[in-house]
């Protein structure tokens, strides 16, 4: 189970709640009650909302673009997507802020040029 933790598609749902249907059909109510307040309460809330912030956060993103590259990179990449994505977006934003540099470079350039 710990190996389907890594899938990020899947990630940690997969281990905490065959564990806590294993504690409920076991008859311990109240330690699958837990892990399952745990998993749905601790777990999904650094998996979904923590980590985009985390990572928008080094990337020096928003949170949203962060989540939504996330996302679209598991969807198209798979686990690898959950690295691939947020840097993909970060070299996206780069490259466009180079390329408006240039462009404002070049516009003052032109207008330098023709004031003369």
């Amino acid at each position: 189970m710990a190996l389907l933790a890594v899938v990020a598609v899947l990630g940690a749902f997969v281990v905490w709640v065959p564990a806590a249907l294993f504690l409920a059909i076991e008859s311990s109510w109240g330690k699958a009650l837990i892990l399952t307040a745990w998993g749905a309460g601790v777990v999904s809330l650094i998996d979904n909302l923590l980590y985009p912030v985390l990572v928008g956060r080094r990337l020096r993103l928003h949170t949203l673009p962060v989540f939504i590259a996330i996302v679209g990179g598991i969807l198209l990449m798979g686990s690898a997507g959950v690295i691939l994505g947020p840097v993909t977006l970060a070299v996206t934003v780069a490259l466009v802020d180079i390329w408006r540099r240039r462009m404002a470079a070049d516009r003052m350039a032109e207008s330098v040029a023709v004031s003369e």
